[in-house]
């Protein structure tokens, strides 16, 4: 009785420790910004993200197959103008 009091000690233990190591972290991959977003930032990544024709994919409640031409343009065209003059236009119009 003893050996399986220990034995399901053991158990329990290494279950708890797997799952912690398998939390995922909180966002994969993405580095936070620095400063909270103003209203203006937000309303100018989404209107570039508009622009680029994102939304189209995320019509309905299906996810959207990112792995698609289509999708993959989009997002290149996203990033592009994110990074890029057209959302810096985006928010100085905004902030005026």
């Amino acid at each position: 009785m003893k050996t399986f009091m220990k034995l399901s000690a053991a158990a329990i233990a290494l279950t708890t420790a797997s799952i912690t190591y398998a939390a995922p972290p909180s966002v994969a991959g993405q580095a936070s910004p620095t400063h909270a977003l103003t209203r203006a930032e937000v309303q100018a990544d989404l209107a570039i993200w508009q622009r680029a024709g994102m939304s189209a994919f995320w019509r309905g409640q299906e996810t959207p197959d990112v792995y698609s031409a289509g999708y993959r343009k989009a997002e290149a065209e996203y990033v592009r103008m994110r990074n890029g003059a057209e959302y810096q236009q985006e928010l100085q119009r905004l902030q005026k």
